[in-house]
């Protein structure tokens, strides 16, 4: 299978970046993959923004870039996105996400699986530090300074492992978005 990482930097504008920030205004503790709060394995708050009318100046951006890199990078079959969430990591709490996979392949009956994850940058750089992404597996294919501009996306199919640094000062947001589709075969 391909383990590419693919950034995109400056995919996105300021303006949408800071309009997904308006439209996620309730906040929640972040949760693991089985849906508990576990703050050993990740301290953060996440808001979620549901594909509606009043959201479509947000997703059509995301889904034609994804198109794009999926056609060009990974040529997975997706079908469809899960619903957008924005996460908070923040200096009080020393906000972080240890390394994780996003999708569950155990479950054969499962009709869809997460195939392709997305995370875009939103926080400019110069109002926070620390909180980096990153891939433990996959160092030499990854340079967190590339992702950390406003705007910027970085793909990777969703079985790389891969985490969050803790945020030194300041507050990160970031955009993720996980798209699915069949099986792998």
């Amino acid at each position: 299978m391909k383990r590419n990482i693919i950034v995109a930097k400056n995919a996105f504008s300021a303006d949408l970046c800071n309009k997904i920030l308006k439209m996620s205004h309730i906040f929640q503790e972040g949760r693991i993959r089985d849906g508990a709060i576990d703050t050993r394995i990740r301290k953060s708050k996440t808001a979620w923004i549901d594909n509606n009318i009043d959201s479509c100046e947000i997703f059509h951006p995301i889904y034609k870039l994804t198109k794009e890199v999926n056609q060009k990078f990974f040529r997975f079959n997706i079908t469809e996105a899960e619903v957008l969430q924005v996460t908070r990591y923040e200096e009080k709490d020393e906000g972080f996400y240890k390394p994780h996979i996003d999708g569950d392949y155990t479950n054969i009956d499962a009709q869809k699986v997460r195939k392709l994850s997305m995370s875009v940058q939103l926080t400019p750089p110069e109002l926070y530090e620390g909180g980096t992404l990153y891939f433990p597996d996959d160092e030499e294919k990854f340079n967190a300074i590339d992702a950390m501009e406003q705007g910027t996306a970085v793909f990777f199919p969703s079985y790389m492992n891969h985490g969050v640094k803790p945020v030194t000062k300041g507050i990160r947001h970031s955009l993720v978005v996980w798209f699915l589709g069949e099986h792998f075969r």
